[in-house]
């Protein structure tokens, strides 16, 4: 009885929790749209501060931002509500818009077909996604490894089992592999209004070239307060970790 009593109250206080911090997302809406813009931004950062995140909230967030003429944060929010929703129209053409307000421009490095094709199946799922499609694909094996030992029904058995333990084997690959790649290749934005890219980590490095607020890089190493980073061009260099935001 105590356990279900525990069980309850925490159901009951979850439910309160959410509906407090959907009231104060809700002012927050309300003060943007009175063009509150800082006052909106401390109500949704009072949401995200309890470790709520959702893509909703993220967009709001930077659309104020980007009204309050916060560049490099408005694209770090939207950046983060793309995450969450990469197919959201309305996503994407305000981080469109965001990025045209950006100094830096960067032609796009052309991959090759069979790396882009690599790529598209392993960010196809989550990790998590992929753990679970093997979780799936094992038990059909054992289902059919059962069926071909066990049953009159041996090739059906015998093509679930190899299918099975095939796809399971490669989705957890494939589940390492995203893992790996999320790890190496960690989105970040430029936060300070301009930074120097060094050959290395120190300040006594040759500057590689200059970076200004709201470009976008993919963060690849880290080292005693400076982040690796990667440009679209397919430039390399290193930057102090706090000129940049990780997404």
């Amino acid at each position: 009885m105590k356990k279900l009593a525990v069980i309850l109250l925490t159901i009951i206080t979850s439910f309160g929790y959410s509906q407090n911090l959907n009231q104060i997302f809700e002012e927050g809406n309300k003060l943007y749209q009175e063009k509150e813009y800082r006052q909106a931004l401390d109500k949704y950062q009072e949401v995200s501060e309890q470790g709520y995140e959702s893509s909703a909230l993220y967009f709001n967030m930077g659309n104020a931002y980007f009204k309050s003429n916060q560049l490099a944060k408005a694209i770090l929010y939207y950046e983060r509500a793309q995450q969450l929703s990469p197919y959201d129209d309305d996503v994407k053409q305000n981080l469109k818009i965001a990025k045209e307000g950006t100094i830096d421009r960067f032609e796009t490095v052309p991959q090759p077909l069979v790396r882009t094709a690599y790529h598209s199946i392993l960010t196809a799922l989550t990790p998590g996604g992929w753990a679970i499609t093997a979780v799936v694909c094992l038990f059909l094996f054992v289902a059919g490894l059962g069926a071909y030992l066990f049953t009159s029904v041996r090739r059906p058995g015998f093509v679930v089992a190899v299918t099975g333990l095939l796809i399971g084997v490669l989705s957890i690959s494939l589940a390492y592999g995203h893992q790996d790649y999320l790890q190496k290749n960690r989105p970040a934005v430029i936060t300070a209004t301009s930074s120097y890219v060094k050959s290395g980590p120190s300040e006594k490095a040759e500057d590689v070239f200059i970076l200004h607020e709201g470009t976008s890089a993919v963060v690849t190493e880290d080292y005693e307060g400076w982040k690796k980073i990667k440009l679209p061009d397919g430039k390399v260099g290193w930057i102090e970790s706090r000129d940049l935001v990780e997404v």
